[in-house]
């Protein structure tokens, strides 16, 4: 009769695969989850490209996702050390650094997210369709689990913006991003300018919201959270 595993096997079983999960950073030396580190990987070149997915072959070079880490590990030699040969990070298409361009990759993503949400109907812009959509998720109310992420441009006026803001105060359950500005929003809604939308809950508004969260991680903006602002 086959016996089941022992305690002891579950369990070093367990420690195991959570060893193989965790990564140590090569700049601060932390050890984290691989889910909370940035990879990149060494080109056939010799250039040391970003891997925001984890899925490129190669030894992983792990760093802590902020800008000033990723300038740090370019400044101070830290890939070639990594790699154990001499390799150099890679330079952007207009010449970028690095850490430059792994910014505004992580920006568009962000702004993907949104087009993304559009087309899976979850987004709704236009002052007015936003305030139906905040008030028709009373908080008093069932309905749709999750938050609504509500999107006020960056350069719009500020009565607009209050407006909706003390709006979403009373639904709850509402996070707030002020990171991009109304032509980007607009360029999201199929539109010239857009000054303020919603994603609605559900997995396209977590999907907008990670994407947020790693892009302003990284530029070392405080992260989206529940009823905070983040402003640029």
């Amino acid at each position: 009769m086959e016996q089941a595993p022992s305690e002891t096997t579950e369990t070093g079983r367990h420690a195991g695969a959570t060893q193989r999960s965790m990564r140590r950073c090569l700049v601060t030396g932390d050890v984290r989850p691989r889910s909370e580190l940035m990879r990149f990987v060494v080109g056939p070149d010799d250039l040391v490209v970003p891997d925001l997915d984890a899925r490129l072959p190669g030894r992983g070079l792990w760093l802590t996702g902020r800008r000033d880490i990723v300038a740090q590990a370019c400044a101070k030699r830290v890939f070639a050390r990594g790699a154990k040969r001499n390799v150099a990070p890679m330079t952007g298409p207009e010449g970028e650094s690095l850490e430059l361009f792994v910014e505004a990759v992580l920006f568009r993503r962000a702004v993907g997210a949104l087009t993304m949400a559009r087309k899976a109907g979850a987004y709704v812009s236009g002052f007015e369709k936003v305030r139906a959509a905040l008030s028709g998720r009373d908080k008093n109310e069932g309905g749709s689990t999750g938050d609504t992420v509500l999107l006020c441009a960056s350069d719009a006026g500020e009565d607009g913006r209050d407006k909706i803001a003390r709006l979403a105060d009373r639904v709850g359950n509402v996070t707030r991003v002020d990171i991009f500005e109304a032509a980007e929003l607009g360029a999201a809604s199929g539109r010239d300018r857009t000054v303020h939308a919603v994603v609605l809950p559900g997995g396209a508004a977590q999907h907008v919201l990670e994407t947020v969260r790693a892009y302003t991680v990284y530029r070392g903006d405080v992260a989206p959270a529940t009823d905070i602002d983040l402003m640029d």
